[in-house]
């Protein structure tokens, strides 16, 4: 990963064009203004040593690495360009996909495709009880009718953040799991693990996510088989590179980049799907925003709260 300093100086490139056509208005209720981040970086950085040299020597740099660039993006044609629908956080590397065998995934991976069995069963378990799913088709990334056809089923073990309690202690080894993840992001509105069943037909658009704070990682529990021919009739399109899934076989990919997913089988398709925070992001940045995230939701509640009075 880039030093501090290196993507603070690369941030300087991109942050200023971006920022005239970002906007420091709030976005619905979830958002906060580019002051409400430096404010968050600021109470962080007093308690992490870490960013005092940076501060020192480089507080210019760190000011542009910072900036949390809000506001809709203007949209560039073409899928190999990132594309997060609400805002970017500058110097971030991106591209479509990572390699699992790279660093720091390999430190971690091999135990979570080795517990795929264990994980799998509990799955299988879940799918039995007939649980309702949790996905609700008018929130979150994939609201504005990008489901379509055959269902697409939820059992969440963080949704918008928050840890669904019950479905850790209904899958203790996928928490497990979970839990052996280094940077598993928690704590903003952006941040997901859930099982993910794909029902036969079932077609989710072209989309991008909504920030570039994140990695996305599936680990496949159940795939239909391939057909003969070798057309991809179930699988995974990010930027302009489709594919497919494989029991056991961890996936990672950046989904600020143009992706769609589609199951065009007569089998469900089931993965363990979670995020993690982008792996050049220091502690110190990630306590940062979820600060700043807090403090969205405490000014949140106190509007509704105003609100009912």
């Amino acid at each position: 990963p880039a030093t501090s300093s290196v993507r603070a100086r690369r941030a300087l490139a991109t942050s200023s064009a971006l920022a005239r056509s970002a906007s420091s208005a709030w976005i619905g209720d979830r958002y906060a203004p580019r002051e409400l981040f430096t404010a968050a970086l600021a109470r962080s950085s007093q308690r992490h040593a870490a960013l005092s040299l940076a501060h020192a020597h480089c507080s210019a740099h760190m000011k542009a690495q910072a900036e949390l660039v809000l506001g809709r993006l203007c949209h560039v044609a073409g899928a190999r360009r990132p594309r997060p629908s609400l805002f970017v956080y500058p110097g971030l590397t991106a591209k479509p996909w990572h390699n699992a065998s790279s660093a720091p995934f390999a430190s971690w991976l091999p135990a979570l495709e080795a517990a795929t069995p264990a994980i799998r069963d509990e799955y299988l378990a879940v799918r039995a009880e007939n649980l309702p799913s949790d996905y609700d088709v008018d929130e979150g990334d994939h609201a504005s009718g990008l489901h379509r056809g055959g269902d697409w089923h939820w059992a969440s073990f963080i949704a918008r953040g928050e840890r669904r309690e019950p479905m850790w202690e209904r899958c203790p080894q996928t928490a497990a799991a979970l839990a052996g993840v280094p940077g598993l992001m928690e704590g903003m509105p952006f941040a997901f693990a859930f099982f993910s069943t794909l029902q036969p037909g079932a077609r989710i658009a072209a989309h991008t996510s909504p920030c570039n704070l994140r990695v996305r990682v599936h680990l496949p529990l159940v795939v239909p088989p391939a057909d003969g021919d070798g057309a991809a009739r179930c699988a995974m399109r990010v930027a302009d590179e489709t594919r497919p899934w494989e029991a056991g076989r961890a996936l990672i990919f950046d989904d600020a980049f143009e992706h769609e997913v589609f199951n065009d089988t007569a089998a469900e398709r089931a993965v363990l799907l979670f995020d993690v925070w982008h792996p050049e992001l220091e502690a110190a940045e990630i306590g940062a925003l979820q600060n700043m995230f807090e403090e969205v939701e405490r000014r949140r509640a106190a509007r509704e709260a105003e609100g009912a009075a």
